[in-house]
């Protein structure tokens, strides 16, 4: 009795495990990956049966424990416990003759009870292929291996990626950055881009690929554009990168410049602990004050990384996709910490890199 009575004391003085981050990823042939990020270990290696995973599109359950994946060439949609490596669920997207392929549109409802995609089906005809209209699909996330669509809305065409916010919007970034209501499918514009009213600057350019914003809890993407002199657009003075955001908490939106085209980004993010500071990654890892406008530092990587994100307490940000290998970098100075390397060997290519906290 005295030992149980010790061992209940110092289980209570200890108290939980403290809550760590994960990177979860995946890599070919058709894996999913959990590694522990202090450590940089490997946690988990998720055989996928019968999938191939590109483009890998990942987004998190709300509690952290499911990653529901584009996979398949685009076409479906599968659901890994990352805990158990089982999967729990997975949506076949196209019928016998009509293919639909989601280009990076994949997002959770913050309740967890719902996953949405936009799909771009074409009917297959003996001749010819047929467009149809874009679809906004709502699935239940409790629907299994079987899933079909509880709903189907007109969709924003070019759509690609998308996050959900606390009020129930879904934000899709199509021509403009659109919020649709997942219950009516009603859409509006939450910021203009296609159609902005800047009339010293071209149209943006625009990569949305990788949704890893949810760290600082914001859809947010960078954009490109020229900047002219005057409305007559004769005279260049500038090329701009920026970024739109949308509190994925409140619904507010911003959208600001914050540095002259220097390199090119594919993907980047802003510090929780600090929003003024953003890091962008593709052949280098740079970091801005996007408040200033200042270029903090930039330092040169090993090879080109497409996708990047960052710790919960914004000390160390993740470079992974493009190779088999996840760099680990210091934001205070961009000194490179470590790495993790995929024990397949195979690549991450396009793979989304989230960070979800773990007890």
């Amino acid at each position: 009795m005295r030992t149980l009575i010790l061992v209940l004391a110092a289980t209570a003085v200890a108290g939980p495990a403290p809550a760590r981050d994960l990177l979860v990823t995946m890599a070919r042939p058709g894996n999913l990956y959990v590694f522990d990020a202090a450590s940089r270990t490997l946690e988990r290696d998720c055989p996928l049966e019968g999938v191939f995973p590109t483009p890998a599109v990942i987004q998190m359950s709300p509690d952290g424990k499911i990653a529901y994946a584009l996979v398949n060439r685009w076409e479906d949609v599968i659901g890994v416990n990352i805990e158990t490596c089982e999967t729990v669920f997975f949506a076949r997207q196209s019928d016998d003759d009509i293919k639909r392929r989601s280009m990076a549109s994949l997002a959770v409802s913050r309740d967890g009870t719902q996953v949405y995609t936009v799909r771009n089906p074409v009917r297959l005809h003996p001749d010819r292929h047929e467009v149809l209209p874009a679809e906004f699909a709502v699935y239940d996330t409790s629907a299994g291996l079987d899933a079909r669509p509880v709903a189907v809305h007109p969709a924003p065409r070019r759509s690609s990626v998308m996050s959900a916010g606390d009020g129930g919007k879904v934000y899709v970034a199509a021509h403009d950055i659109m919020a649709v209501d997942p219950a009516t499918g009603a859409t509006e514009v939450a910021i203009a881009n296609y159609s902005w009213d800047r009339p010293t600057y071209g149209g943006p350019d625009v990569l949305a690929f990788w949704p890893v914003g949810t760290q600082n809890d914001e859809f947010m993407l960078l954009y490109s554009a020229p900047v002219f002199a005057d409305e007559t657009r004769t005279e260049m003075t500038d090329f701009v990168w920026g970024y739109q955001s949308v509190n994925l908490s409140t619904g507010a939106t911003e959208i600001a410049d914050f540095a002259s085209f220097e390199v090119i980004m594919f993907s980047a993010v802003r510090n929780p602990q600090a929003p003024n500071e953003l890091y962008g990654v593709y052949t280098q890892l740079s970091k801005h004050d996007v408040a200033t406008g200042e270029l903090i530092k930039r330092v040169d990587l090993p090879h080109t990384y497409y996708v990047i994100n960052i710790s919960s307490d914004g000390r160390e940000v993740y470079v992974g996709g493009t190779n088999d290998d996840i760099g680990v970098y210091s934001t205070e100075t961009l000194e490179r910490l470590g790495e993790m390397r995929i024990p397949s060997g195979g690549d991450m290519g396009t793979a989304t890199l989230q960070v979800v906290r773990a007890e």
